[in-house]
């Protein structure tokens, strides 16, 4: 059985929801290895310098090593001389974010990964294209695209609904709007609570939840109210689905999104800004404002709170597109073949 060498940047986060996926699929054996204990560019350079004997161990027992997130396809392409390389570019958040000179180093070191790589997966049409005006045209052949996907389940049932607004005290009139991240200024998650203030200000019965940890948690913290909860880590992010009537991702951008397909499977109106990676995502599916647009926003989850039967056609369109384009079977089905080509050298 082929033994895959899944590198990536730190635990948790959208790469591990990726490897979990993997693991579903026959055939193959996943083998974890993350560079850093978290977020921090800086600790997973060390931690490559440190664990670069071990790593490289790793590498020759593997039949294929897969690289996750342009940061560690930069530091790790040295592995290809061990096993065969796969990179999956996850939003290409370190090209994204770069600038100036620092900017042409990681785009010189993307372009080695990628040429030493056998293939790059990228997780969205952006991505290719965009790796395809920044790339030589020699190596527009290495790229392929596989959506990522989500299971489908069952649509959330009232007493799930219910049972999920009692724990959290939620008033059955409230208008709840669930944003899952990581909170960091990527995501954007002050934009969302802003929005949400100011829709409720309105008169709206807005009620933002926000689910996850980061750096801009004090100042959504100094935001909490009526309007506005932040609810920390969460692990039950299935329960938030079931309670809320609408999803919001206000991020500046994306691969393709887990928490985002997951919210469209279960049926929620989800509206998202016009980053990359996100309008691919829901299509018609859902509504678009413009990025860091706080006003838009509000617009959006108020018309989504005065009109239900929008909300419903939404939620079905959502889960219709995903139940076509984005599940879990296409995603693994999609790796397996970019896993059978480079094993078989096509």
């Amino acid at each position: 059985m082929p033994t895959v060498l899944d590198v990536l940047p730190h635990r948790g986060g959208g790469a591990e929801t990726y490897v979990d996926l993997l693991e579903t699929m026959p055939g193959y054996t996943h083998v974890r290895r993350a560079l850093a204990p978290g977020r921090s560019p800086s600790r997973a350079v060390v931690s490559v310098a440190v664990g670069l004997p071990s790593l490289r161990r790793e590498a020759r027992g593997a039949d294929i090593v897969h690289l996750h997130g342009d940061t560690v396809a930069i530091l790790a392409s040295g592995l290809h001389r061990l096993a065969p390389i796969v990179i999956t570019t996850h939003g290409l958040h370190r090209l994204r974010r770069a600038g100036g000179l620092q900017s042409r180093l990681v785009l010189a070191g993307l372009r080695h990964a990628v040429a030493v790589a056998a293939c790059t997966v990228c997780t969205s049409d952006d991505e290719r294209r965009e790796l395809e005006a920044l790339l030589p045209a020699d190596l527009h052949t290495k790229l392929v695209v596989v959506h990522n996907g989500v299971l489908l389940p069952e649509p959330p049932s009232p007493g799930a609904r219910a049972a999920g607004r009692k724990e959290l005290e939620l008033d059955d009139e409230a208008f709840v709007v669930l944003f899952v991240g990581e909170l960091e200024e990527r995501k954007q998650p002050l934009v969302a609570a802003q929005a949400s203030v100011r829709a409720r200000e309105s008169g709206s019965p807005i009620t933002l939840l926000v689910a996850g940890e980061g750096p801009l948690s004090h100042a959504l913290a100094a935001l909490a109210g009526p309007a506005v909860r932040v609810l920390g880590y969460r692990n039950d992010v299935d329960k938030l689905l079931a309670l809320a009537d609408s999803f919001v991702l206000s991020s500046t951008r994306e691969g393709l999104s887990f928490a985002l397909l997951e919210a469209m499977a279960a049926g929620a109106a989800v509206v998202v800004a016009d980053g990359p990676g996100n309008v691919e995502a829901v299509g018609d599916a859902g509504v678009v404002v413009p990025v860091g647009d706080v006003g838009a926003l509000a617009d959006a989850i108020t018309m989504l709170a005065a009109d239900s039967e929008r909300r419903r056609q939404l939620g079905d369109a959502a889960r219709s597109r995903v139940a076509t384009s984005f599940t879990s079977e296409q995603f693994v089905a999609g790796v397996q073949a970019v896993y059978e080509a480079v094993l078989h050298g096509a």
